[in-house]
């Protein structure tokens, strides 16, 4: 068996600690440096082992404070996809024309938001590209899209593009996308959301996290889909009989 990681035998290592109740919710985790002199790696490391570990819902970092155990994990449910489709693709993949409307940019600093900041690994003083965007498909109202994207990485930004697909532009600028993570899991929208879908209706919250080639970083998206214009497809796939012999592939949010 291929050794894994060292981040994911930190992350591994926690995750299960946590879920056994060694470490309750709100208990402190132990110094990046204590962390790093135990497995015998670097701080960059660590820090990526415990930005998984904030995202999966495992722990949280207050300012100042340090990381604590959460236990946030308990209450979703996640599954890994393949692939992580634009959501231009998905819509032109229904048969619909994609179009998207800008309805805000604007560039913040990372203290502005903290918790955004930490798993991009962007500083207080640094800045992000922060900006919403409602999604169409053929006129009609597919999701509305949160995105922030490191300046480290991305100094400067054409608005003008980003009524298209980000996914084209960012290619176009040859950032290379190495990692991808997706989570799904049922809100009720907010005022101002339900004023520009028009309803109360529940929507999927699609949460991602992309990666440039060299492992930092690089964008984090949440996209708020209309509940009333997509579905969820789950394959069962049976391999070689026995106790375990079924595993699921969850797709994408399809686009009705």
């Amino acid at each position: 068996m291929p050794k894994l990681p060292k981040y994911v035998e930190i992350e591994n290592y926690f995750k299960a600690k946590i879920e056994s109740g060694e470490l309750q919710a709100d208990q402190p985790l132990p110094p990046e440096s204590e962390i790093c002199a135990k497995f015998s790696t670097s701080h960059m490391t660590v820090s990526r082992a415990m930005n998984e570990l904030a995202v999966h819902g495992y722990t949280k970092r207050i300012k100042g404070k340090g990381t604590f155990a959460d236990h946030r994990f308990q209450t979703k449910i996640k599954k890994n996809s393949v692939r992580t489709e634009s959501i231009t693709d998905m819509i032109r993949n229904a048969g619909l024309k994609p179009s998207a409307e800008l309805i805000k940019y604007g560039i913040i600093k990372g203290k502005e938001a903290p918790e955004i900041a930490s798993v991009l690994h962007v500083a207080e003083d640094d800045f992000l590209h922060y900006f919403i965007r409602t999604r169409y498909g053929s006129g009609s109202l597919i999701c509305i899209s949160y995105s922030y994207i490191s300046q480290n990485i991305l100094p400067t930004m054409d608005i003008k593009r980003l009524e298209g697909s980000l996914n084209q532009y960012i290619e176009e600028l040859g950032i290379e996308r190495s990692y991808g993570y997706m989570e799904l899991g049922a809100c009720l929208p907010s005022p101002e959301q339900a004023k520009l879908i028009g309803s109360n209706h529940v929507s999927l919250l699609r949460q991602t996290i992309m990666w440039n080639v060299n492992d930092e970083p690089f964008e984090l998206t949440m996209h708020y889909f209309v509940g009333d214009k997509f579905t969820i497809t789950q394959d069962k796939i049976m391999s070689q009989p026995g106790p375990s012999a079924v595993h699921d592939h969850v797709s994408e949010p399809l686009v009705k």
